[in-house]
């Protein structure tokens, strides 16, 4: 369904496509201002529709440009590890070693020739 006002984009879309990519490196990817970019999320301003359109174009682009280089989605062994997964084992302790007496200490002999 296309957003009703064709003249603004819809800030969902866009705050979909965003998720997780910094400000500074959107407003970069947007060449629009970082001031501009943190308005358009916090809804402060209207978005123009061609930031929703232009941000799932370079989304797509990037799916394709990993599916053609072999980057599938990670399996279950290439996963982020969760505590729960985690057994750690008891370290365990070494045997004390028994102070040692102290010996008495031999001057070193020296022999003059």
């Amino acid at each position: 369904m296309k957003y009703p006002n064709l003249r603004y984009g819809n800030p969902n879309e866009m705050a979909y496509y965003a998720r997780g990519v910094a400000i500074k490196v959107l407003a970069k990817r947007l060449r629009r201002s970082e001031r501009s970019v943190r308005d358009w999320l916090a809804g402060n301003k209207k978005v123009p529709w061609w930031i929703p359109e232009l941000m799932r174009l370079q989304h797509m682009e990037a799916a394709e440009r990993h599916r053609q280089m072999g980057f599938g989605k990670l399996s279950p062994k290439m996963r982020l590890v969760t505590g729960d997964v985690i057994e750690l084992q008891q370290a365990k302790k070494q045997p004390v070693a028994a102070p040692m007496e102290e010996a008495a200490v031999v001057p070193a002999q020296i022999s003059v020739c």
